[in-house]
């Protein structure tokens, strides 16, 4: 399988470590990993393990989270040149950014 199927692959046919460091790589809220991946772990579990730093889920979707940037700056490095890569890099922070800020507001006032 190329890579560029192997990121296409539907979480549902990942194994739960392999769906929950892509979903970190994709940098997805703990709330939508567990949402994703309900049919194939505990969801109330799955949110306490992506909570605890001693946990196995934790330590996957942090190095999914890794990964994910590794790869964002190879590319950028690789297209540093092409306006395209530098306008899609843009948007992604500011997605990033937004959900970052309502996920904030979202703690501290249920918003």
């Amino acid at each position: 399988m190329s890579e560029n199927e192997d990121k296409k692959r539907i979480l549902s046919d990942m194994s739960v470590k392999d769906a929950i460091s892509r979903c970190g790589e994709l940098q997805l809220s703990y709330e939508d990993t567990v949402r994703l991946l309900s049919e194939k772990t505990n969801p109330a579990k799955l949110m306490c393990d992506l909570q605890d730093p001693e946990s196995e889920p934790y330590r996957w979707y942090q190095s999914g989270i890794a990964e994910g940037n590794l790869k964002l700056h190879i590319n950028l490095e690789c297209n540093v040149g092409d306006s395209k890569a530098k306008d899609a890099y843009k948007n992604l922070s500011g997605e990033r950014r937004r959900q970052a800020i309502n996920k904030k507001l979202d703690e501290l006032f249920g918003i």
